[in-house]
């Protein structure tokens, strides 16, 4: 039960030299740097910064 305890210990510190753990009541997955990254196709048509400009609009001017 103590080498439990050690392993624990350990963690424990490691997330200390980042950031404070959080709340055990709170949003876990908010700071949690281990979650899983958005699918390709979530991060392409949602966050693409890099998309080519669409086409001018011809509103007929001269």
């Amino acid at each position: 039960m103590s080498e439990d305890k050690k392993i624990q210990g350990e963690e424990i510190v490691t997330l200390d030299n980042h950031a404070p753990a959080p709340p055990k009541d709170g949003p876990v997955v908010a700071l949690d740097s281990q979650a899983p990254a958005p699918s390709a196709d979530t991060a392409i048509t949602t966050m693409d910064n890099h998309a080519p400009a669409p086409p001018a609009l011809d509103l007929g001017g001269k």
